[in-house]
């Protein structure tokens, strides 16, 4: 689609303006300056029948002495650039971070995160304003730690870039130039030509979870996170409003079916807490984890950082040092970020405990089956209450189905790809799944005879769309097939004649 933010009227919800982030069909008129300025950045191809993207789906913030109102906006649609804009162009105001009035919705200023993004790196995420003084002037600025893996601080009256550096891996950059506050792109990881092999992937070196900053000591704390994923251009893109139009050839980034291969994806799949310094550009100390998608992080006057982890632990740590003070153990992952407050002069803090979300949804190397509970609850702890007894998650027994098994190759093959084109997003790479949805290699014979029923006409009350105008019968009958192949090499299930 393409992104815009509006702004309505509290008395009768009437809309009173509306700032679109891309432009339209430049065969029309544009509905600003700021707009015709963007469409110079855009060339060929018709990104208006598909989009264009831009949207603000995450973080805003308002600045009441300076009256702006700060917007993230995400990537563009279909993420290819080479396909989205061929004729090249920074493609604005994609991947940015803008300043409007919020009085009337008029342009002010933008920083461009990732210009002429290809890689989905959204500028959606958490923004802080902060007054710090930095080379020995007191600066108004706005920090931010977007996908790209680049830590960003930003004078929030102009928009003038001050510094930036990275703070998790990147191999698509080489660095931030100091004087145009542009990212110096690596040639040999752009994959126009070719795949590539890429860090940050699609979810990003720090995705929505928010970051937190002290100013008691001056340090940001980011829920990190390192990812890889192999981006291609689909050279054979056409638009298809009934599926995933990325312009991305999806199955090169399917997970290897080599063990060895998937421990080396694994391994190099990491997160972690990591506390960092706006003014030197550099890290002050992490808490390392073994998955990413922890939760989002509190930082309290009293030198206390709260976050949760994808592993189930909620933590407090000394917010100077990175010394853990206290963990308890929730019984399920958390994405969510705390928040405290008081009543009755007591002091509490809640977080809200449950894994969801973009990883998990895609099995994220079953990362929640470690804490394999699905029972979404709020938990809150009371400032020198009594210990909370820690629940123990339970793996129940799981007895392999018996089922029917087809050996052609080509079926399972064709299956494979239309498994990864439309059901990996919420079922997980491999049929692989994260702990948020039933898994598909473990559906019992009820599953298995209702396969086609229900993926072709959904299933009511469940949130399992219809996919009857995007699937025929064959295709998932084939979709079918590689599930229950994956359940057999996964053990869940045997075949009928073993």
């Amino acid at each position: 689609m393409r992104g815009y933010i509006s702004a309505y009227d509290v008395q009768d919800g009437s809309m009173l303006w509306r700032f679109f982030t891309v432009p339209g069909n430049p065969d029309e008129p544009f509905e600003s300056e700021a707009l015709a300025r963007a469409a110079e950045t855009w060339s060929g191809g018709k990104w208006w029948e598909v989009g264009g993207g831009g949207t603000v789906w995450d973080s805003m913030a308002y600045d009441p002495e300076l009256d702006l109102l700060y917007i993230g906006t995400g990537n563009g649609s279909p993420w290819n650039r080479y396909v989205r804009s061929p004729g090249g162009g920074d493609n604005l105001y994609l991947s940015s971070i803008v300043a409007i009035n919020p009085n009337n919705g008029e342009y002010v200023w933008h920083y461009q995160t990732t210009p002429g993004d290809s890689w989905d790196y959204t500028a959606t995420q958490h923004m802080v304003l902060a007054d710090m003084e930095i080379d020995g002037k007191q600066r108004k600025v706005i920090m931010q730690a977007p996908k790209n893996g680049f830590f960003y601080v930003i004078d929030r009256t102009s928009g003038e870039f001050i510094s930036a550096n990275n703070f998790v891996p990147v191999n698509w950059a080489s660095h931030v130039d100091s004087k145009t506050g542009r990212p110096v792109e690596i040639q040999q990881t752009n994959h126009k030509l070719q795949p590539a092999l890429t860090t940050p992937g699609p979810l990003g070196g720090h995705n929505w979870h928010p970051m937190s900053y002290s100013p008691t000591t001056g340090l940001v704390y980011i829920p990190a996170q390192e990812t890889l994923f192999i981006y291609s251009t689909d050279g054979e893109f056409k638009y298809n409003p009934n599926t995933w139009n990325l312009a991305q050839q999806i199955e090169m980034s399917y997970l290897p079916k080599d063990p060895n291969e998937l421990a080396m994806v694994d391994s190099a799949t990491v997160g972690y807490l990591l506390a960092w310094d706006p003014k030197e550009q550099k890290e002050v100390w992490r808490a390392q984890y073994k998955r990413p998608w922890s939760g989002g992080v509190l930082s309290t006057d009293g030198n206390l950082v709260f976050q949760g982890t994808s592993d189930g632990r909620f933590i407090a740590y000394a917010a100077d040092t990175g010394d853990l003070l206290w963990s308890v153990d929730t019984g399920q992952g958390i994405v969510a970020p705390p928040i405290t407050y008081k009543i009755d002069g007591k002091q509490y803090i809640a977080v809200q405990v449950g894994y969801g979300g973009a990883y998990a949804l895609m099995g994220g190397l079953e990362a929640a089956n470690e804490n394999p509970s699905r029972d979404g609850r709020m938990m809150i702890f009371e400032i020198g209450g009594a210990p909370l007894a820690e629940p123990i998650a339970t793996i129940a027994q799981l007895n392999p189905t018996i089922i029917e098994v087809n050996s052609d190759a080509l079926v399972i093959a064709r299956g494979e790809y239309e498994y990864h084109e439309h059901c990996q997003f919420c079922h997980g790479a491999g049929v692989i799944g994260g702990g948020v949805l039933p898994e598909l290699r473990m559906l019992d014979a009820q599953g298995h005879a209702s396969f086609l029923g229900n993926v072709l006409g959904g299933i009511h009350g469940s949130g399992m769309a219809s996919f009857k105008d995007v699937l025929n019968v064959e295709q998932a009958q084939q979709i079918h097939e590689y599930i229950k192949s994956q359940a057999v090499l996964t053990g869940v299930a045997v075949p009928a004649d073993q």
